[in-house]
């Protein structure tokens, strides 16, 4: 206190100093300490992190203490007291860091709530130290009278202004705090902010359209930035399990870009071990595994629920399983041998296009379909994707090519033919041909709902039988990826629709339906159709451009001409 006086401080000033220093060492960040499951979320340095959770697992608190912790420049500490290495820009660059929900309530009541409000948990002064910290049931139990809630994660006197939306229920669009650092605050309804760097961008919970993830990721590109999303997969898209496959990619690699980190209900020490239990018997299974453990229980959201990798691909990864037709495939180095009748299906268009080649065995092998390889080449036209089926076709008999009705029968602006006849000018040119519709296309249906009933139909497994539906996964990697990322529509409350939903890649699974509507069957393969060599196309288009009819070319060169 001498001291103080001899520094010029009145005894009024003093007191604020003494009261100022109090409430600096109960704030919430200094107190909070994450469970010891939780703590690879604060260690991970990936620039993409998921926090999957179930229901009260913690995963919004750690993640709002992740944030606050990056925009207040303090660092955290484990479960043990260590410091957890600080890992964003130093205190002489303001961040920038966006917040995305849902929509406007769920900023006011979970972002607001979880970063500005007090009580997101709570404090006790230690029986040894006398210093606050935070509270833990399992050993203050019999002190909990003594129990206060915790102050804000971000303290009131680093905020320097709001920008409201609506003061009223909380809906803030920018938060602007004392050390330079704004948070803004976005839904995920409208279209995505666009332009501007980001440090740290956080999403919480589902998100209305998942394209939307790209433009998200583009933002923190100048910055070296990442994106942290917390979420409980009972209303899963595209883009969450995209990043979950990318995250199982990675995963064992020392430094992974991208990082998943899944922690469970009942692993919450905070909650009542007689709570727990109630809630455990209380869930179905599924529920189990979708609220206590945070796993993706997609069957109600997923267009083709029962596709499976371990039940559609062939041949089979245990060979004791393979029938007659996956051991034909196996002996034949994965491609259909050459009794098999192909087929060619085509989902047109040029920002993403798409070919399944597909195949039916004779029927002394069982009765089956198998996709056995793929073309997915965004913005290609029809010479382009001719050229490249040339390989993949090349010394082949294809019974049937098969093309989008809706599509192929489009004239775009400027051109004086459809899509089909451009595609079958194309082919022709290329020479592909099939048996049963030359360089041209046998239409597809255009009932998507009776399509889409018929190739559940085909992936169900019969007992004690293979599914008719295979896929060989080692050549068809897109297909897979479309397939097991095809989702529903939801409307705005989360109801799940039984229609595919809008804007995801799908061409694939469009070419899957188209085939199986076309009910393909076996027929003797007529001799290969010799393709036109490169060199002939290139022969034929020089000549073209010239309008004449050669008899002859020189291929090369002599000592004469040089």
């Amino acid at each position: 206190m001498v001291k103080l006086h001899k520094c010029g401080l009145d005894p009024q000033q003093i007191r604020q100093f003494v009261k100022e220093l109090a409430a600096r060492g109960e704030e919430s960040l200094k107190l909070f300490r994450p469970q010891e499951h939780q703590e690879r979320i604060f260690s991970s340095t990936a620039s993409e992190l998921l926090v999957r959770g179930g229901n009260r697992s913690g995963k919004s608190i750690c993640v709002a203490a992740e944030i606050a912790s990056a925009a207040t420049r303090t660092a955290l500490v484990d479960h043990n007291g260590n410091r957890i290495p600080f890992k964003y820009p130093p205190s002489d660059r303001p961040m920038t860091i966006w917040m995305i929900g849902y929509g406007e309530k769920h900023i006011g009541q979970t972002f607001h709530r979880l970063l500005f409000q007090p009580g997101l948990f709570e404090i006790i002064r230690d029986e040894v130290t006398g210093q606050w910290r935070a509270y833990q049931p399992w050993r203050d139990y019999q002190r909990r009278s003594e129990r206060k809630p915790s102050p804000p994660l971000i303290p009131k006197r680093m905020i320097e202004s709001w920008g409201w939306k609506n003061k009223a229920i909380r809906h803030f669009e920018v938060c602007r705090l004392t050390n330079g650092t704004e948070l803004y605050s976005y839904t995920s309804i409208g279209e995505p902010k666009m332009g501007d760097p980001v440090d740290l961008i956080w999403i919480d919970e589902a998100i209305k359209f998942p394209k939307h993830y790209s433009e998200w990721q583009a933002r923190i590109s100048d910055r070296k930035g990442r994106i942290i999303w917390s979420m409980w997969p009972g209303r899963v898209n595209s883009a969450v399990i995209n990043l979950h496959i990318r995250a199982k990619k990675q995963k064992g690699k020392s430094a992974p870009d991208v990082e998943e980190v899944q922690i469970a209900f009942s692993h919450n020490q905070f909650i009542d071990d007689e709570e727990k239990r109630k809630r455990l018997e209380g869930w179905s299974p599924d529920e189990v595994r979708s609220r206590d453990y945070g796993e993706f229980v997609r069957g109600n959201s997923q267009v083709y629920p029962t596709f499976s990798r371990a039940v559609h691909e062939t041949p089979c990864e245990n060979q004791e399983l393979d029938d007659d037709a996956d051991k034909a495939l196996r002996s034949n180095g994965f491609v259909p041998p050459p009794d098999w009748s192909r087929f060619l299906i085509l989902d047109p268009g040029h920002s993403h296009p798409g070919c399944l080649f597909a195949a039916v065995p004779p029927p002394r092998l069982g009765n089956c379909g198998v996709i056995y390889d793929e073309l997915y080449l965004p913005n290609s036209d029809a010479k382009e994707i001719a050229q490249a089926c040339l390989p993949k076709m090349f010394g082949t008999s294809f019974q049937t090519f098969i093309i989008d009705f809706h599509a192929g029968r489009q004239t775009p602006m400027g051109f004086s033919m459809t899509v089909a006849e451009q595609y079958a000018s194309q082919f022709d040119q290329a020479g592909l041909f099939s048996s049963n519709t030359g360089s041209r296309f046998q239409w597809s249906s255009d009932d998507v709902d009776a399509g889409i009933d018929m190739v559940r139909l085909r992936l169900r497994p019969v007992k004690g039988k293979r599914p008719w539906l295979r896929v060989v996964a080692r050549s068809c990697p897109n297909f897979l990826q479309q397939i097991e990322l095809y989702e529903k529509t939801q409307d705005g409350r989360g109801f799940v629709m039984d229609k595919p939903a809008p804007r995801q890649v799908d061409c694939l699974c469009d070419c899957l339906r188209y085939w199986v509507q076309s009910d393909p069957k076996w027929q003797p393969p007529d001799k290969p159709i010799r393709a036109k060599s490169a060199a002939w196309i290139a022969f034929h288009e020089h000549w073209k451009e010239k309008d004449t009819s050669p008899t002859s070319i020189t291929l090369g060169f002599s000592e004469r001409n040089g």
